[in-house]
């Protein structure tokens, strides 16, 4: 029994140190970023197209609502402004959250010592890119609701 709890003591240690922060090498690290950058580069993609399909939306409903008659033009610009500013908004997240993926494992090709500063500020960058995107989305919802009035 005494030989048993030492064993387990042993994996157990070997299995906790496993798991500790530990630096790839260059090759890990470099298709891991390319890995992360193809991910990154499909989600802008994606919310390019989707950003792109809004504003032609948009730009259908304003030429319709001016057939329609002028006082539906401003609540159709209106309308056009904030599907576009949400449009704008998920695709400075996405192009946000790309590169938080690739700075992450840029991250993890670092020495130990610098994994944590290297990701502290991938999140900060991240961080401020995500308020920027909402401060120009909440001001051209702000724009959009002045129009309508």
């Amino acid at each position: 029994m005494k030989n048993f709890t030492t064993a387990m003591l042993a994996l157990s240690c070997a299995l906790a140190l496993s798991a500790c922060k530990h630096q790839e090498n260059a090759e890990e690290t470099q298709k891991d970023v390319a890995e992360a950058s193809a991910d990154a580069n499909a989600d802008v993609a994606d919310a390019s197209r989707d950003a792109a399909n809004t504003a032609a939306d948009a730009d259908k409903k304003v030429a319709d609502a001016a057939n329609a008659g002028a006082d539906k033009v401003a609540d159709a610009q209106a309308g056009a402004m904030d599907a576009n500013a949400d449009a704008s908004y998920d695709l400075a997240v996405a192009k946000a959250d790309g590169a938080l993926k690739v700075a992450k494992e840029l991250c993890d090709g670092l020495p130990v010592t610098q994994q944590d500063v290297c990701n502290t500020n991938a999140h900060a960058d991240h961080d401020a890119a995500i308020a920027n995107a909402k401060a120009a989305k909440d001001s051209a919802e702000h724009s959009a609701e002045a129009m309508k009035k």
